[in-house]
């Protein structure tokens, strides 16, 4: 039954790739979002996120645009991944523009490994991929599909653009390697974890489970932390570099990364992966 399911979802992947690579692509993936946040069960969650965030008095007409937007997000992300199978990795740098690279200009003087801190906003795909192409190659932390078909596209995808993608499951050992080789490491620091994989703190005013692994690694090997993002810009896609810390430099390296990505998530709603059950480790919260 199992595999009968992950055939389904593959024979859905393969339709939603012919129409990214022969229709019209932002015509097609606007359609598809529009229809997905009508009859998908996102918009419950999304609607509770932003409850979260924001206090219940969040208007009806808010919740519906960014239920389509988050989705129609999602969707831009898994046509790159279909996209980079063709693309050689040069013709990124064509796709992206880097605003504030000054700053890490700086740091990629201490000729050492760099651990750049995001989260899921916008074309987060695009983001991995043109750090990987226009600055060095690295280890990603992922959270691994359990679609086997699905899996290996999405491996094969990103391998391609310098990406060696790192399951979350036991992924510390794999990065301190990865570090010791003088690679350079992206973790998303929104993603949701369950108890005992990280450490409890406020995010939106809600308690949440945030990672901790590249605070760790930025004390161990005197690494600094560069937070960031990417935004969809007229043209192209816009990359900015925060200012950049070690975790041992700051009363609370944690706090400090997620002030900037509530920041960026306040500045544009529709931008950030609301339809994700970020704050599950509370009980009961999505029934």
């Amino acid at each position: 039954m199992r595999e009968w399911k992950f055939r389904g979802e593959y024979l859905l992947f393969l339709f939603f790739r012919f129409g990214v690579k022969y229709l019209p692509k932002d015509i097609f993936l606007s359609l598809l979002s529009s229809l997905l946040s009508k009859i998908l069960p996102y918009r419950k969650i999304v609607r509770k996120n932003l409850e979260i965030a924001f206090g219940e008095n969040f208007s009806k007409e808010n919740w519906k645009r960014v239920t389509k937007s988050c989705i129609f997000n999602l969707l831009h992300n898994i046509a790159t991944v279909i996209e980079n199978l063709d693309r050689k990795p040069e013709e990124i740098g064509k796709l992206v523009e880097f605003e504030n690279l000054e700053i890490l200009e700086e740091v990629l003087k201490e000729e050492k490994s760099l651990i750049f801190s995001s989260g899921h906003l916008s074309n987060w795909e695009l983001l991995a991929t043109a750090v990987t192409t226009q600055i060095a190659s690295g280890y990603g932390v992922v959270e691994k599909m359990k679609n086997p078909y699905m899996e290996k596209l999405l491996s094969s995808s990103r391998q391609r653009m310098g990406i060696t993608t790192v399951p979350m499951k036991g992924a510390l050992r794999k990065l301190v390697k990865a570090i010791r080789e003088n690679r350079n490491v992206m973790i998303l620091i929104d993603q949701s974890l369950n108890r005992g994989y990280g450490k409890e703190f406020p995010f939106f005013g809600k308690e949440a489970i945030h990672t901790e692994t590249n605070h760790f690694l930025s004390k161990k090997f005197d690494l600094y932390i560069v937070p960031t993002y990417i935004r969809k810009g007229e043209e192209k896609h816009i990359i900015s570099f925060e200012k950049p810390f070690k975790a041992s430099e700051v009363e609370n390296p944690l706090q400090t990364e997620l002030e900037i990505l509530e920041s960026k998530i306040e500045s544009d709603l529709g931008n950030w992966l609301w339809c994700h059950r970020r704050w599950k480790n509370n009980k009961g919260i999505y029934n």
